[in-house]
């Protein structure tokens, strides 16, 4: 009994042994620059409140790393995750990004109160495609802006994709850092224009 007592504590600290450590990676978000206001602001919208709301699939409410190795199939690794989970990534960043002239107050709760504006962003990529040797960081996601009148002000599809260097979790941080960064600029500034018809 007792030896097949350590015979099965054996096997188990080997198989912890083998197990390859967990890795967490994070995004690295450059600054936005902050626009010259003008007096009275950006046409009085810098007073204004905005939501910014973040609808996504299932896999990118969670912090695994997805990467996709064709049009049909997607891989979720199981050792290496992000330190938090793509989609609130993505409405931090906006957060940020709006936060500075654009608006007075950028929330991130699930609804947007009453009298403030809505961003919706509806985030359908944020992974690694593989196309043969290719590897791509790629970052996708439909946008709108409705005034709190729920007119719509804005709205756009944007795809940002950048080659890695290699298919390491850490150039994929990298270069998704890069696009994130592009998406939520183009956006901003699109939005800036926006609010000044």
């Amino acid at each position: 009994m007792q030896k097949r007592i350590i015979g099965l504590l054996l096997i188990v600290f080997l198989a912890s042994c083998a197990m390859p450590e967990t890795k967490i990676y994070s995004l690295n978000m450059p600054n936005p620059p902050s626009p010259p206001l003008s007096k009275g602001g950006m046409g009085g919208f810098s007073d204004a409140t905005v939501a910014v709301l973040v609808s996504s699939p299932r896999y990118l409410t969670q912090p695994y790393i997805a990467y996709r190795t064709s049009p049909y199939q997607l891989a979720i690794s199981r050792y290496a995750k992000w330190d938090s989970p793509p989609d609130e990534m993505v409405r931090e960043a906006f957060k940020d990004s709006l936060s500075s002239a654009l608006f007075k107050d950028v929330g991130t709760s699930n609804f947007a109160p009453s009298g403030s504006y809505s961003l919706k962003i509806n985030l359908k990529r944020f992974e690694r495609s593989d196309e043969g040797d290719l590897s791509f960081a790629e970052v996708a996601f439909d946008v709108s802006l409705l005034s709190p009148e729920g007119k719509n002000l804005y709205q756009n599809s944007i795809t940002k994709k950048i080659k890695l260097d290699d298919r390491s979790f850490l150039s994929l941080a990298r270069s998704l850092s890069s696009a994130l960064g592009e998406g939520t600029e183009e956006v901003r500034g699109n939005i800036a224009k926006a609010l000044k018809q």
